[in-house]
């Protein structure tokens, strides 16, 4: 077997008689031998730290440098060069040293970007190809291959410092632009959000500000349970505001009846004006009173069978030049009845019709008000108002449960309806979030059958009792989803640009980037002709 020394010698040989496959083989051999006097049986780079390691590898970037410098000068052979590889090998195996090694060599490099010219693609290519030209090298091959990558990681290094700038740039001004458009989407979702807030109502979070923790918390929750126990805790509040509307207390009852009677009381305030004297039906009167007998008459010409005669009849009735305010004030106490009693009976075309005109006459009656009484059309408007709400929480009501339907209140607002106050409020916010605001026909079970199935399975499958806690997890997860701190922080919004579209374009459009790109790729470059040869 030859000796490391006669390997040596034809590596030599071969390396100037130009055979490039003999020499690589004998340099291969050369890396594999471990001189007789020097045994490495441990690992010599036990006991060093990750930043021994880190250091001794940038290091060995100068070691190889000079090296090279010195095999171009005749002062170090390819010999020297595997033996060196030999001895650095243990260490080179470590992740802290490579990574040391190419931060080591990249600083080498870094100083070759000042010459002129560096800053051109073809530029950075004559540098690299040069400073490849004169690492350490085991086989003319091996230089070659540095010369090529050198000049090709150098190329391309310059070239992403001359276009990524731009584009990291240009994504970043991008992801500003679609932040501030989902701020400009989302901040009436927001407001609602603040308002309901402030009533008392909840939102599942990942309907305003979807995150890993929230959605986590959801998929482990349910979204439509977690909707559910929110539209549960809702109610409440929808029932408390739906009573302070019409003046009830919270312990009071909310039904038809009650509705009715209140009413009546406020029609009490009818009578002051009953004295106003002689009103004069306007236009306004009698456009309204057209506009209820209009589709009647409209079905009626070509279809008489469909016409109603009850309310062609009813608006037939009303049309008067003039009528005294007393008599106006006791027809709409009637045409309110007349309403109720037609919607009782399912007769909603009627009903419409009955209240519709209640609306004109009280209508004419404000107008003439305007002019004659001022003092007293305040008082009718506030008991007309209070007449309104009771109608519109009737239409809401659930007769069985004595609960308001927030999204019935929220198609009455998208109608058009005038509501105001409270029940605007109501209706707002179940515009927003109508899955938190569901009329719900029973309350949600906090476990559900697949809660006793996943944490029985899990018991069983692991044999340990301790998989049953499981069964609290999803019931756990929807209180902490609803719970004032997680509420109040999806409150704050969440749609502003990434930390990272905001550091990333100031760190790589700068000169320390300019300056390290090409010797990275460089470095690169050289580093994989290095592994190629091995």
């Amino acid at each position: 077997m030859a000796t490391l020394e006669q390997l040596s010698a034809a590596l030599v040989k071969a390396d100037a008689a130009g055979n490039a496959e003999d020499a690589k083989a004998f340099a291969d051999e050369i890396r594999k031998m471990r001189p007789v006097s020097a045994p490495m049986s441990a690992d010599p780079t036990e006991g060093m730290s990750t930043f021994e390691k880190a250091a001794a590898g940038a290091g060995k970037a100068i070691v190889d440098t000079l090296q090279g410098a010195g095999q171009m000068l005749g002062l170090a052979d390819r010999a020297d060069v595997a033996e060196t590889r030999r001895r650095d090998a243990p260490l080179m195996n470590t992740t802290a040293a490579k990574v040391g090694n190419f931060a080591g060599n990249v600083a080498m490099m870094a100083p070759a970007s000042l010459i002129p010219g560096s800053a051109t693609v073809p530029g950075a290519a004559a540098i690299g190809a040069g400073i490849g030209l004169i690492q350490p090298s085991a086989s003319t091959g091996e230089t070659l291959a540095n010369v090529a990558l050198g000049g090709a990681g150098g190329a391309a290094g310059q070239a992403v410092a001359n276009k990524v700038p731009a584009m990291v740039s240009a994504w970043g001004q991008k992801k500003a632009v679609e932040a501030a458009a989902r701020e400009a989407q989302n901040a009436q979702r927001f407001a609602a959000a603040n308002k309901g807030a402030g009533l008392g109502y909840v939102v599942p979070p990942a309907d305003l500000n979807p995150g890993t923790m929230v959605e986590a918390l959801s998929g482990l929750s349910g979204k439509i349970k977690t909707a559910q126990v929110a539209s549960q805790r809702n109610q409440g509040v929808t029932d408390a505001l739906a009573r302070k509307a019409v003046g009830l207390g919270q312990t009071d009852e909310l039904s038809a009846d009650v509705l009715q009677s209140i009413r009546q009381q406020a029609g009490a305030a009818y009578d002051s004006i009953k004295s106003a004297g002689t009103i004069t039906a306007d236009k306004p009167f009698i456009d309204a009173l057209d506009k209820i007998a209009s589709t009647q008459q409209g079905a009626g010409r070509s279809f008489p069978g469909l016409q109603n005669n009850g309310v062609t009849d009813l608006v037939d009735s009303l049309k008067r030049g003039s009528f005294d305010a007393g008599d106006a004030v006791d027809a709409t106490k009637v045409l309110r009845e007349m309403a109720d009693k037609a919607y009782r009976q399912g007769d909603s075309t009627l009903g419409k019709a009955a209240k519709s005109a209640s609306d004109a006459i009280e209508g004419v009656i404000e107008r003439h008000l305007q002019t004659t009484s001022p003092d007293a059309l305040k008082g009718f408007q506030e008991a007309r108002k209070l007449i309104a709400k009771t109608y519109t929480i009737q239409k809401a009501l659930n007769s069985e449960t004595g609960s308001v339907s927030a999204q019935k209140l929220a198609a009455e607002l998208n109608k058009g309806r005038p509501l105001s106050d409270e029940l605007r409020s109501i209706a707002e916010f179940s515009q927003a979030f109508p899955k938190a605001s569901q009329a719900l026909k029973e309350a949600p079970k906090s476990i559900s059958p697949l809660d006793f199935a996943v944490s029985g399975g899990a018991a069983m499958a692991s044999s340990n009792p301790l998989a049953l806690l499981m069964l609290g997890a999803r019931p756990a997860a929807r209180n902490a989803l609803l719970s004032g701190p997680m509420q109040r922080a999806a409150l704050v919004p969440g749609y502003g640009p990434s930390m990272a579209s905001k550091i990333a374009p100031s760190v790589i459009d700068s000169e320390l980037f300019r300056l390290l790109s090409a010797p990275v790729g460089m470095t690169a470059g050289i580093t994989s002709s290095d592994k190629s040869q091995k």
